[in-house]
């Protein structure tokens, strides 16, 4: 019942991605239109800059931070974590080897630790 429904919208599709892909062809080809393009993509990249300095000025007279202050936390929360998870690795290796020596060499280890602490 809805076959040819379908099949008009199926074809107007097709018909739609070809004319839509033979138009973006020329327009990708025009080199007055790239060289437009390229002029906006540059206009909006130093727009987004200005606005971006702005707003880091407008948070910073707020006393909040940044989206950049946000990110410079972020990567020293992340070295700090590896930090921790590298120090948890050694520890558990150097119990792991305590663990594997007689629970007499334990002993006379502590001992001298307590002797070089008084």
């Amino acid at each position: 019942m809805f076959t040819m429904g379908e099949d008009m919208m199926k074809q107007w599709a097709e018909n739609w991605e070809k004319l839509m892909g033979d138009q973006l062809e020329k327009l990708v080809t025009n080199e007055k239109f790239i060289s437009e393009m390229s002029k906006s993509l540059a206009a909006t990249m130093t727009g987004k800059a200005v606005y971006s300095k702005m707003l880091d000025e407008q948070m910073a007279a707020m006393n909040l931070p940044s989206r950049t202050d946000i990110v410079k936390i972020m990567q020293k929360l992340t070295d700090i974590e590896e930090r921790l998870v590298d120090l948890t690795e050694k520890f558990e290796d150097y119990v792991d080897a305590q663990g594997d020596k007689p629970a007499a060499a334990a002993a006379s280890h502590e001992g001298k630790s307590k002797k070089h602490k008084k």
